[in-house]
Order: C-alpha cells, then sequence, then structure tokens
C-alpha cells in the first residue's frame, strides 16, 4: 500500500532542480524588490545551493522584470539572514 502522505516537490528557478517544499527558500517580488512570501499573489523558491552562483542574480531579475541584479542580491542576503 502506498503512503497516504508525500511531500511536495518543488521547483529552484535558479538550477531547475527538484527538492522537497520544506527544503526550499520562498519568496516573491514586490514593486520589483525581493519579499519573504507574504501568502498573496505569486511566488518562488530558491534552493540553499543556489545562493552564490552567477545566475542567481540573473534568474532573480528575470523573476522580479528588473535589472537592478545588486539591489535583489543586497535584499536576498537580508532575507537569508533574518531566515536563519
Amino acid at each position: 500500500m502506498a503512503p497516504k502522505y508525500k511531500e511536495p516537490i518543488r521547483m529552484c528557478v535558479i538550477c531547475r532542480e527538484r527538492f522537497p517544499q520544506s527544503s526550499l527558500l520562498r519568496l516573491q517580488c514586490q514593486n520589483r524588490s525581493i519579499i519573504s512570501f507574504s501568502g498573496n499573489g505569486r511566488s518562488f523558491y530558491f534552493c540553499n545551493n543556489c545562493f552564490d552562483t552567477k545566475s542567481t542574480a540573473r534568474a532573480l531579475a528575470r523573476q522580479c522584470k528588473t535589472n537592478a541584479t545588486q539591489i535583489l542580491l543586497q535584499q536576498l542576503k537580508e532575507i537569508i539572514i533574518d531566515v536563519r
């Protein structure tokens, strides 16, 4: 008999790998800036392995539809520090 509960699998927007939802950080863009997911609106998932990769800034800019990559990276660092 199959288990009755399976954890949802989500995809990281940077590396496009799939992980259990509980191991990912859920973020959203609001007014072209990154914030922790507030419960309303669209969101995206981010894995811990992709924090220091070169493609991180480009993928975040694509998600938030902006070119201010340095500002997005700074906001991401602040969110990660607050979560830990």
